[in-house]
């Protein structure tokens, strides 16, 4: 079969290098200039012309083996993976800076997973993650299969083990330094609800980070997406960047191929027909169902609840100034006091959310772990834009400018002067086809968890499947690569 793909993120080139990997005949259709998608690497220059690698979207690879299974489904030998590819561990995998909290009279920073010694969380942890993955999170499992004995005893097992009481209280339960309990919890946000709402079966997320580790390319997290795109074209696949699908074609129930414009820059625009007997689509919700409706899909029965969204600035910063900030590691969360409040601020209903009023970031420096100079990234967590309309492109300087100033007053020396290389808000979330302006797609709520998100078989088209984060088994780099596997599994299956 001849398998097209739409989107050259993760997903998509897992499920393009899987195909291959099948002996079936790919084409993957990007429409930016690079792969990557939300896990690509671009260029910044600052104002005295140097260039900048920075990574706009993820910056944590947990579970690196997804990356590798799927190399390696593709032709390429796992020696040379490992040796295209250059990863480096990320030792501490997170230091988290707090304010005085209770039973800590001053400012302290807690080193993941060094500093926290609680071995009967991490078992349990261990033992939810090993209880969920295979079936639930790796495999093909869905709503229809739990009359399947072995799914149901996997089930059981779960529940037996509290997958579905609260995170927060489950952890509360085993660890008992508010600072550990909030390291082991803050993964919440990437489920898009409050640790105190999220289901503890989401423990797995914190299991990836402090129990498997974090690594990270040393040319940036778009090292992964290009050695994956350039191993679909050496298997013989083809890969066309600077291509947008303009729509599907097809009958009812079936599709037969797409339109794509294409052109460089300055060139003449042309639109291209390229024919298909089977279509993978990873663009988020907005841009997979204005391409799948004309030809039949039916569309969810039910209305998504949408994950925060986030700002993220990406700055240059004096190396020097950086020596003497209160921590010294790739991923630093500080965290503000309020905890319950902001999660509440950033996860609010239809119009009810508000930026953080005692806020917490992530700050991100590569430089840590490759040795090499480079810019700095803080994330600030905000409400999508469902949750709370705000005219980003009027406030987001403003915005930024408020952050780095928080920070400068927390220790950070000198990020409230850094050059401001380049910024991202919901606006530009919005304008890249992802839902309400989050990158974070659907929220881990309970009736939107792993099988029970949106299907990877399209209702209604017999040769379309799903991939990426709108689907199972949800957001996230490893979520990702396994969404393409099995969309190569439903496609060939």
């Amino acid at each position: 079969m001849h398998i097209g793909i739409i989107g050259a993120g993760l997903a998509g080139l897992s499920a393009a290098l899987h195909l291959t990997g099948a002996g079936h005949r790919v084409t993957v259709v990007e429409r930016d200039e690079q792969p990557g998608g939300r896990a690509g690497t671009t260029t910044a220059r600052s104002a005295d012309g140097r260039a900048h690698l920075v990574d706009p979207g993820a910056s944590v690879l947990t579970m690196p083996e997804l990356v590798f299974d799927a190399l390696t489904a593709g032709g390429l030998t796992r020696a040379d993976a490992e040796s295209e590819l250059d990863l480096l561990p990320v030792r501490p995998a997170y230091a988290g800076r707090f304010p005085a909290l209770p039973g800590h009279d001053r400012p302290s920073v807690l080193h993941v997973p060094d500093d926290i010694d609680t071995p009967e969380h991490f078992a349990w942890q261990r033992a939810m993650f090993d209880a969920a993955y295979p079936r639930f999170i790796a495999g093909d499992a869905a709503l229809r299969s739990y009359a399947n004995p072995r799914d149901l005893a996997a089930l059981g097992r779960i529940i037996r083990l509290g997958a579905l009481n609260s995170m927060q209280r489950e952890v509360d339960r085993r660890v008992g330094d508010e600072r550990a309990r909030r390291m082991l919890t803050f993964q919440a946000l990437y489920a898009g609800v409050s640790p105190t709402a999220a289901r503890a079966v989401y423990a797995v997320i914190s299991h990836m980070d402090v129990g498997l580790g974090v690594w990270y390319p040393r040319a940036g997290m778009g090292r992964i997406t290009e050695v994956m795109a350039e191993q679909v074209r050496r298997a013989g696949g083809t890969v066309l960047l600077g291509h947008e699908v303009l729509g599907l074609d097809g009958r009812r129930g079936r599709v037969t191929g797409l339109r794509a414009r294409s052109g460089s820059a300055g060139g003449p625009e042309r639109t291209e027909r390229l024919a298909f007997d089977a279509v993978v689509v990873t663009a988020d919700a907005p841009v997979a169902d204005r391409l799948l409706a004309p030809l039949g899909a039916r569309p969810p029965r039910r209305r998504v609840r949408l994950s925060p969204s986030a700002v993220v600035a990406h700055l240059v910063v004096d190396p020097d100034l950086q020596q003497h900030w209160p921590t010294q590691a790739h991923h630093t969360l500080d965290f503000g006091a309020a905890w319950e409040r902001t999660f509440a601020e950033i996860t609010a209903t239809r119009g009810r959310g508000r930026l953080m009023s005692d806020p917490s970031f992530l700050i991100t420096r590569p430089a840590i772990t490759t040795g090499e100079s480079g810019p700095v990234s803080v994330l600030a967590p905000c409400p999508n834009l469902e949750s709370a309309p705000l005219d980003w492109d009027s406030i987001g300087d403003e915005y930024v400018h408020g952050v780095l100033g928080a920070l400068a007053a927390r220790g950070y020396r000198g990020i409230d002067r850094a050059e401001v290389l380049r910024i991202d808000t919901p606006a530009d979330w919005a304008r890249q086809g992802l839902s309400a302006g989050t990158p974070f797609a659907a929220a881990h709520t309970l009736t939107q968890t792993g099988p029970l998100r949106r299907p990877q078989r399209v209702p209604g088209i017999g040769n379309a499947v799903l991939a990426g984060s709108l689907t199972h088994p949800g957001v996230g780099v490893p979520p990702a690569l396994i969404s393409g596997r099995l969309a190569a599994e439903a496609v060939t299956g």
